[in-house]
């Protein structure tokens, strides 16, 4: 099984969101062939202003754990056709549309935003 770790999760985790936490470690403890972030969510995650020298180290090495999935003109062309399928915000298309090429399952908590997206596994890390 392979997980794609939306950016609130990883947020939210920082934050000490329990929910999220226990997401976070169970990503790091179950027996996953692959755990990845897109590059939109280090962009996403790290390019918020207002954060802190020391929450960008944190944040850095919350991301160091996982694999950074790149974003390719193959994932570029997916969230083409997602946003136009799912009518979705475009950084949200790309997120699913990278979980889609790393045949992953997205856990985010953003449910909702992604339901209409065709072929796309998910699991809510609220439930966590």
């Amino acid at each position: 099984m392979r997980w794609l770790l939306d950016t609130n999760v990883l947020i939210d985790a920082f934050a000490g969101r329990p929910d999220a936490a226990r997401a976070m470690a169970a990503a790091r403890s179950a027996n996953l062939e692959w755990v990845g972030f897109s590059a939109l969510t280090r962009l996403e995650a790290l390019g918020f202003a207002g954060r802190t020298p020391a929450d960008d180290q944190g944040l850095r090495a919350l991301l160091a754990q996982f694999n950074e999935a790149q974003i390719t003109p193959d994932i570029i062309d997916k969230a083409i056709r997602v946003r136009k399928a799912a009518r979705i915000k475009t950084p949200d298309a790309l997120i699913a549309a990278t979980a889609l090429h790393h045949q992953a399952t997205l856990v985010t908590r953003n449910v909702a935003d992604f339901r209409r997206v065709p072929g796309l596994m998910m699991l809510d890390s609220a439930t966590f």
